[in-house]
């Protein structure tokens, strides 16, 4: 198991950290961590190989965005909207015709 501090400086050791996103998707969770990179929410990634496998090229890590309960909600629907918007296949781009 690897921790990977990411974006969470000196964190309070008593705060409350919960999973806001888990997935093996590597662009799934780009994706996550860069809504999140965005709007200024702090986290911490954790990343556990694949179970039974060791260290693989072919098999992704499965990865955690950890952050403090306080910022929970906030974070769940900044990730939210962002897998809708890519599902429905908007982009930017189409929001604002020049």
């Amino acid at each position: 198991m690897h921790e990977r501090q990411c974006a969470m400086t000196n964190p309070d050791p008593n705060m409350e950290i919960v999973t806001v996103f888990e997935s093996d998707d590597q662009v799934a969770f780009e994706l996550a961590k860069a809504v999140l990179d965005e709007a200024g929410v702090e986290y911490i990634v954790r990343e556990d190989p694949p179970a039974r496998f060791g260290f693989s090229p072919f098999l992704n890590p499965f990865r955690r965005i950890l952050m403090p309960a306080s910022r929970k909600d906030e974070a769940l629907a900044l990730i939210a909207s962002a897998e809708e918007d890519v599902e429905s296949g908007e982009d930017e781009d189409d929001e604002h015709p020049e």
